[in-house]
């Protein structure tokens, strides 16, 4: 009898953690300071790819800050692009994206890419990736709606930032105002999903970017069981964070 109630047990804790909301609560920001972007601790980190999560909202947007300090990831997004997902509904479908930065024409091999950085100072390295990287994308399937935005456009709502400085190797910040993503709902202490991946995926003429010693190291892994086959690519995530409605 107490083995019974030991196993009914277990299984009620099992299916009660499996049915609770895991998320995080974002930073309330009620005036949109830079100094807050900057010196606020990051509320998610992501150890396989070494991404950080920074999320601010106040009653009218949302801002979302993703950085990085690898170079190996920042090649990734460098060449295949940095896709942010958003899921108002908190269920981690693709719902609205926005693509920035977006893919280059032609990819850098790890030791092109190593070489490029070095020839920078950081505030030279930051205007390079600003006159670079212009075009972003913004994708809303609630309205079947896709458009190609440039940040030289001062009147547009969603907002794309990019910094970099001697601590954080990439920072890229997205400002989107809330009606955007829920029209006239008030999203007060709603849970939305977030999700991070490439924008392209590798394909052969990735490939074809790729050393000798590169091509036949990613054979290798292709083979190993249970390898990662998207290496290099962003390894996709979502995470849930609650939009706070006070300070």
């Amino acid at each position: 009898m107490l083995r019974i109630y030991l196993l009914l047990s277990v299984f009620v804790i099992t299916v009660t953690s499996c049915s609770s909301v895991q998320y995080f609560n974002s930073y309330w920001n009620p005036i949109s300071s830079k100094e807050n972007f900057k010196t606020t601790e990051a509320i998610y980190y992501h150890p396989s790819d070494k991404t950080s999560l920074k999320v601010f909202n106040n009653n009218t947007s949302i801002d979302i800050i993703l950085e990085t300090n690898s170079p190996i990831t920042l090649r990734k997004i460098y060449n295949l692009g940095l896709s942010i997902w958003i899921d108002p509904n908190g269920k981690s479908k693709n719902i609205f994206a926005v693509n920035y930065p977006m893919p280059v024409d032609i990819p850098f091999t790890d030791k092109q890419f190593r070489s490029y950085l070095k020839r920078f100072t950081t505030v030279e390295f930051q205007e390079e990736l600003i006159d670079r990287f212009q075009d972003y994308e913004i994708i809303d399937r609630q309205i079947n709606e896709s458009v190609l935005l440039n940040t030289t456009y001062v009147n547009e709502e969603v907002k794309v930032f990019l910094n970099t400085n001697k601590q954080v190797l990439f920072s890229c910040r997205i400002h989107i105002p809330l009606k955007k993503l829920y029209f006239d709902k008030k999203p007060a202490n709603s849970i939305l999903s977030i999700g991070i991946a490439s924008v392209n995926e590798a394909d052969q003429e990735y490939y074809s970017a790729l050393s000798s010693k590169e091509y036949i190291q990613k054979r290798v892994d292709e083979l190993k069981a249970g390898a990662y086959e998207s290496k290099y690519e962003l390894e996709e995530y979502w995470t849930n964070f609650r939009l706070l409605s006070k300070e």
